[in-house]
């Protein structure tokens, strides 16, 4: 399975809200915006999932539509489009970009960008 298959297996399990079939190594680092609720940096598999699964807490509408993958050697970028509502009704809908970084089929690392200040907008509304 290549790189780029691994990266659109796991944006499937996302959208299922499969975390269990989310292929993560043990040691994997997550990164987002500080600011952000579950933002910052999480370290390990169990602790990255846990915060992934606590996304339902803030959303109650979430989801992340990869449209571009590009695979160079054991690094995916996707770009594509994240939406939400919150449970208090504000939306927000922005582009996002994803770099991945890959280790014998499981992700290692990742970086997440997006636009922060709309997500924390719809939070707050």
């Amino acid at each position: 399975m290549s790189n780029v298959d691994a990266a659109k297996a796991a944006y499937d399990a996302f959208g299922r809200g499969d975390m269990a079939s989310l292929k993560f190594t043990e040691d994997v680092t997550w990164s987002t915006s500080d600011e952000l609720p579950l933002g910052g940096e999480t370290k390990g598999r169990d602790a990255v999932i846990s915060n992934f699964s606590q996304i339902p807490e803030y959303w109650s509408e979430f989801s992340v539509t990869p449209e571009r993958f590009i695979e160079d050697g054991d690094t995916v970028v996707v770009t594509g489009t994240q939406k939400g509502v919150s449970k208090k009704g504000g939306r927000f809908e922005a582009p996002f970009a994803h770099v991945l970084m890959y280790r014998d089929g499981e992700a290692s690392s990742g970086e997440f960008y997006g636009d922060s200040a709309k997500a924390l907008k719809a939070l707050e509304n």
